[in-house]
C-alpha cells in the first residue's frame, strides 16, 4: 500500500496503524484494570499500576526528535520506527508473560506494563508524524476522527478478548497471545510504503547518523514553542486530562467494589461504550472541520463535567445495570468527541519542520496531565476520600481547560 497514491490509502493505512496501537491499551487500561479491581486492588494500588503504565507516554517529547531526525532508511521516514516498535513490543509481551501473576505487587506489574507502553508510545509518535507528513490540510479533521475511531475499535475489541482470556486461561497466556499478535502486525507493516520509491524492507542506513541533528531539532522545537499561542496550547494540554486520569483509576472500584459488578461485565460495557465513542470521534472530527475545534472542545468538556457531577450525586444508583451502563457509554462518547477535536487542534498548530516533535510534546503533556489525575485520585483514596467526593472534584477540575480554550480562541481572533 502506497500512502501517497490516494486519500483512501492514506486514511486506510493510518487507521490501520491506530487500530494496532489501540490493542495493547485495551488489554492494559480496560481488561487488566477491571481484573485487578476484582482481585482486591484498591484505587491507590491501581493508581500505582496505571501511572507507571502511563509514564512512557510522557517520553514522547524525547522520542519525537529521534523520529524527526533519524530517517535514513530506504524503507522511508517513519516506517522503520513503526516496524521496530511493533517488533520490540511483541518481545516485551512475551518476556513479561513469565513475570505476570496474581502474586505480583502493584509496583512489579506497573514496571512490566511500563516496558510494553514504552514501545507502544514509539509507534504512536511515528504514526502521528506519518499522519502530519501525508495528510492534506482539508482532510485532517475527518482523518483524525477515522484514526481515533480505529484506535477505539482496537482498544474495545482487545479489551473484550483479553477479559475473556484472562478469566478463562490466565494472564500469562493472554500476554503471550498479544506478543505473537504484535509480531504478526510488525510483519504486516512491511507492506506499507510512504512513497512509491521506498523499499518494502531494508536494514541498511542511507547515510551516517549525525546526532547533532537531534540537538538542532530540540533547538528548533524550543524556538517554535515560545510562540504565545503554543504556550497556551501547552497549558490546555496540561489541564485537559486531569479529570479523566482521576476517572480512569476510579471507574473499576466504582462499579466492581462499590456496586458489585462482575469485572467481565464491566469490561464488556466499557467496550460497547468505546464502539459508540468510535462514531463520536468521526463526528467530532467532522464538526472540527466544519466549525472549529474550540467550540467542540468547550461543549464536550462542559457535558463531561455534568456527567461527573451526576455520578457524584447518584453514586449508589450505579448498581443498576442500565443506569451504570448509560453513564459509561455517555462518558466514552463525550471523551472520544473531545479527543478528536483536541487532536485536530494540536495537529493544526504543529505545522513546522519539527511537526512530529511539536505534536509529541503536546501529547506528552496530555499524558502527564493524566498521570497527575491518576496520582491525585490515588492520594485522595489513600486519605479515605469517598468516591462521590472524588467525582465531585472531577466535576470541578473539568472546567479548568475551558478557561485556557477561551483565552486561545480570543488570542487567535486578535492575531
Amino acid at each position: 500500500m502506497n500512502l501517497s497514491d490516494s486519500r483512501f490509502h492514506r486514511r486506510a493505512g493510518l487507521s490501520g496503524l491506530y487500530f494496532i496501537q489501540g490493542m495493547p491499551q485495551g488489554l492494559i487500561y480496560f481488561a487488566l484494570l477491571d481484573w485487578l479491581a476484582s482481585v482486591g486492588f484498591s484505587i491507590s494500588d491501581i493508581a500505582v499500576v496505571m501511572s507507571l503504565a502511563s509514564l512512557p507516554w510522557t517520553f514522547k517529547i524525547l522520542i519525537g526528535p529521534f523520529v524527526d531526525t533519524i530517517k535514513l532508511s530506504k524503507m522511508g521516514k517513519r516506517k522503520p520506527w513503526i516496524f521496530f516498535s511493533l517488533l520490540s513490543s511483541s518481545l516485551i509481551f512475551i518476556i513479561s508473560s513469565n513475570y505476570i501473576s496474581t502474586e505480583l505487587s502493584p509496583l512489579a506489574i506497573g514496571l512490566n506494563l511500563f516496558a510494553v507502553i514504552l514501545f507502544t508510545s514509539i509507534l504512536d509518535v511515528a504514526t502521528d508524524g506519518l499522519a502530519i507528513d501525508t495528510l492534506n490540510q482539508d482532510e485532517r479533521g475527518i482523518s483524525n476522527g477515522l484514526m481515533w475511531a480505529s484506535r477505539t475499535v482496537g482498544v474495545s475489541s482487545a479489551a473484550v478478548f483479553a477479559s475473556f482470556t484472562i478469566n478463562e486461561i490466565g494472564l500469562k497466556e493472554t500476554f503471550l497471545f498479544f506478543g505473537f499478535l504484535n509480531f504478526f502486525f510488525s510483519l504486516l507493516s512491511l507492506i506499507m510504503k510512504e512513497n512509491k520509491d521506498d523499499q518494502l524492507l531494508s536494514l541498511k542506513l542511507t547515510e551516517k547518523i549525525e546526532f547533532s541533528y537531534y540537538k538542532e531539532t530540540f533547538l528548533n522545537l524550543y524556538n517554535k514553542s515560545k510562540m504565545p499561542i503554543f504556550i497556551l496550547l501547552m497549558g490546555f494540554c496540561l489541564l485537559s486530562n486531569i479529570a479523566f486520569g482521576m476517572h480512569y483509576v476510579s471507574i473499576s472500584n466504582l462499579f466492581i467494589t462499590s456496586n458489585n459488578w462482575d469485572n467481565s461485565n464491566l469490561t464488556e460495557i466499557r467496550s460497547i461504550g468505546l464502539y459508540a465513542g468510535a462514531g463520536a470521534a468521526i463526528i467530532g472530527g467532522y464538526l472540527s472541520d466544519k466549525f472549529n475545534p474550540y467550540r467542540i472542545i468547550v461543549v464536550s468538556q462542559v457535558m463531561i463535567a455534568l456527567v461527573f457531577l451526576l455520578i457524584a450525586i447518584f453514586e449508589n444508583n450505579i448498581s443498576n445495570f442500565y443506569i451504570g451502563s448509560l453513564f459509561i457509554i455517555i462518558i466514552s462518547v463525550l471523551g472520544s468527541c473531545l479527543m478528536s477535536a483536541s487532536l485536530s487542534l494540536c495537529m493544526s498548530l504543529s505545522m513546522t519542520a519539527v511537526a512530529a516533535s511539536q505534536f509529541a510534546l503536546l501529547m506528552s503533556i496530555r499524558h502527564f496531565s493524566r498521570i497527575i489525575g491518576e496520582w491525585s485520585a490515588g492520594l485522595l483514596d489513600y486519605n479515605d476520600v469517598s468516591l462521590s467526593n472524588l467525582y465531585f472534584i472531577m466535576f470541578l477540575v473539568s472546567f479548568l481547560p475551558i478557561i485556557i480554550i477561551y483565552r486561545m480562541k480570543n488570542f487567535t481572533h486578535k492575531t
